[in-house]
């Protein structure tokens, strides 16, 4: 069975802050872990989403996204 690799273009991404990021501040091999993080993942994974072209999968990406967002959040506001 063949491995599918997917490679997204940077410019998938448009917010000029997460570019900066992704470019140059997370080379911390366990990045992703604090919930800062999380919430610049999800910032990303629902961006991505409205690109989606099935209007179902848009929403459930979306939704994930949003769900990921609030609940780090909630841990960075304590």
């Amino acid at each position: 069975m063949t491995d599918f690799i997917a490679h997204l273009p940077i410019a998938a991404v448009t917010n000029p802050i997460l570019l900066w990021l992704f470019k140059h501040g997370w080379e911390d091999p366990d990045w992703g872990q604090m919930p800062i993080n999380q919430v610049a993942l999800g910032l990303v994974l629902h961006d991505l989403g409205n690109r989606l072209a099935d209007r179902a999968l848009q929403e459930q990406v979306k939704a994930i996204a949003q769900k990921v967002v609030a609940e780090n959040a909630q841990r960075i506001a304590k």
